[in-house]
């Protein structure tokens, strides 16, 4: 347990002096860690399976819907959800439950889903999770008594705060790294490289496919309800094409193969995407005053994840997790070596039935 220890300090740390800044500072640091759970709940798909999902965000709206809904004092359902059922008008919980609520209801669909979508990999995986992406879209749309359409949720009550942000961020990365050192986790590893050797091994492929999506989209929804009680509103637009972009730049430039490079990416991203930011509105880290340049932070970071593609496609870690001085002694070597999850030797041994 000493990597997702380490992760969690350094997560922490980070977040604490984050909290002895101005308020603009420490709402920059929220949505970072909401982020943070986002990535790490697309990881746990993604960087078992091998398989990218271009839709997971659709899982994202799917909980930020049901936790804003939830949370909404029932005066206020009554004035914009009128035309909803009775329980949903008169049914309001604490914001805990509500996120609690907003992941389940995600893994509930993602349960649905998996049994066509576990069966497929490659391109053919790719579209059909963007389609996932896009009919989601469509019915928060157009579920006018639900969602509100294109006017969306407004008048949710912000509940998310840093520590709130922090403790999930924590949650999302011992319960991933507890899946990926599971026989779950390593089954699914195994059959990452060649899943017909891992079938032919015993290995059901599409079961561990669909127990790492079902998973994955429980902390993606998660990480929507945290940010929906963030924002205070959502709407159909938030978790769509530029979000998914953002959420897969993080992880592919951590490295998608390591717990530690989906926590990584998503630092890194989250601090660059914020000078951006600031570079766009003309504003230098408070330092140099430019030109507006709007678009900006699109293009630096597609410019970015060309490059990492390119250059490094396997990440800033190298498909490898973070080690502890002990732990080199442990194990008798001075330098980082590959996860023990994806080495031959596990992979042979979570092969056998």
């Amino acid at each position: 347990m000493s990597v997702p220890l380490v992760l969690v300090l350094g997560v922490g740390a980070v977040a604490l002096v984050a909290a002895q800044g101005p308020t603009s500072l420490q709402r920059t640091v929220v949505v970072a860690l909401i982020n943070l759970v986002l990535v790490i709940g697309l990881y746990v798909f993604v960087g078992n399976s091998g398989v990218y999902s271009f839709g997971h965000l659709g899982f994202a709206a799917i909980g930020a819907y049901a936790a804003g809904v939830l949370v909404m004092p029932a005066a206020r359902k009554a004035q914009l959800l009128a035309d909803a059922p009775e329980p949903i008008r008169t049914l309001t919980v604490a914001p805990t439950v509500a996120v609690l609520a907003g992941g389940l209801l995600a893994a509930v669909v993602a349960v649905v889903l998996a049994v066509p979508l576990s069966r497929i990999d490659g391109l053919s995986a790719g579209l059909a999770t963007v389609s996932l992406l896009i009919s989601v879209s469509v019915v928060a749309a157009n579920w006018d008594s639900i969602t509100r359409g294109r006017k969306g949720l407004s008048a949710i009550p912000s509940s998310t705060t840093l520590p709130t942000a922090l403790a999930w961020a924590a949650v999302a990365i011992v319960a991933a790294w507890c899946y990926q050192r599971s026989s779950f986790g390593k089954r699914l590893r195994a059959s990452k490289d060649d899943p017909v050797a891992a079938a032919s091994a015993g290995i059901s492929v599409p079961l561990q496919r669909g127990i790492a999506f079902v998973i994955s989209a429980f902390f993606t929804g998660v990480g929507g309800a945290l940010f929906a009680l963030f924002l205070g509103s959502v709407t159909p637009d938030v978790f769509y094409l530029n979000y998914t972009f953002l959420i897969l730049t993080m992880l592919v430039i951590g490295g998608a193969d390591s717990l530690t490079g989906a926590v990584l990416g998503a630092t890194v991203v989250s601090v660059l995407s914020e000078i951006l930011r600031r570079a766009e509105a003309g504003d230098v880290l408070g330092l140099i005053q430019v030109d507006p340049r709007p678009g900006m932070q699109n293009v630096v970071l597609g410019l970015l994840l060309v490059v990492m593609l390119l250059r490094r496609p396997s990440g800033i870690t190298g498909g490898r997790e973070i080690r502890l001085p002990w732990a080199h002694r442990r194990h008798g070597v001075g330098v980082a070596s590959p996860p023990a999850d994806v080495t031959s030797g596990d992979a042979a041994g979570a092969a056998r039935p």
